[in-house]
């Protein structure tokens, strides 16, 4: 499974000023199920 994530954080809020969102990080994490030995297995079907 992969999912993407993106971080924003808000600016000017402390200060009184115009609020605005910027991206600060993102990424893309892969899931990957493990057997016992720690090595890559398929999922059972549903």
């Amino acid at each position: 499974m992969t999912v993407g994530v993106a971080v924003f954080a808000q600016r000017g809020v402390r200060e009184g000023r115009d609020e605005i969102c910027i991206k600060v990080t993102e990424a893309v994490l892969t899931y990957v199920a493990i057997d016992e030995n720690r090595r890559p297995r398929p999922l059972p079907l549903l």
